[in-house]
């Protein structure tokens, strides 16, 4: 019975610890993209909360999770905002939020993933990946990425602005989050 209970013993300390949990610490910029007129113009997402359990040792275990409050959305310039904030774009009345979360991470390379996963944005849901780098420092980190996604496939500009002449159906989605350590 002895060697039972320190052969487990020993199993349980050679096992790798995935327990890393973080989450956004309130500093970072997600900032989104698009063609108008065949010129980029950009807005950004002031309200968004990370969740990540993450240790790269550990991939089988980690968990993603992206809340975007849709209702701060920031164009700079308020005639902008009201038409992104309109039903045929965000409908913020319906759909305050865009929610991603993650199924698997993968490491592409040393510390490059991607995270898949479905994106639920104004009511659709979608299955995207999304690639980011880690950087961690004692208790803070950073995850970075980019990506692109077809503003279409979510019903982001339906209606009159289903059109793709003047506004490109690519979205660009940019982002640099810090990350804290959860205690």
């Amino acid at each position: 019975m002895r060697c039972a209970l320190f052969a487990s013993l020993c199993i349980a300390i050679s096992l790798p610890v995935c327990a890393n949990e973080w989450r956004s610490s309130g500093a970072g910029e997600f900032t989104f993209t698009l063609q108008f007129e065949g010129e980029p113009i950009k807005g950004e997402f002031r309200g968004f909360d990370v969740e990540f359990d993450f240790d790269p040792a550990c991939l089988d275990a980690a968990k993603l999770r992206v809340v975007v409050d849709l209702r701060a959305a920031d164009m700079g310039d308020p005639d902008m905002n009201n038409i992104l904030f309109d039903p045929a774009w965000f409908d913020i009345q319906q759909f305050s939020e865009a929610v991603f979360v993650s199924d698997a991470i993968t490491e592409q390379a040393p510390g490059e993933y991607i995270a898949t996963g479905t994106l639920d944005l104004k009511g659709t849901v979608k299955r995207i990946a999304v690639p980011f780098s880690w950087r961690r420092s004692g208790a803070q980190a950073t995850l970075q990425g980019e990506l692109e996604l077809k503003r279409t496939d979510f019903e982001v500009g339906s209606g009159e602005w289903a059109n793709t002449d003047s506004i490109g159906i690519d979205v660009r989605l940019d982002f640099t989050v810090r990350l804290s350590a959860k205690e």
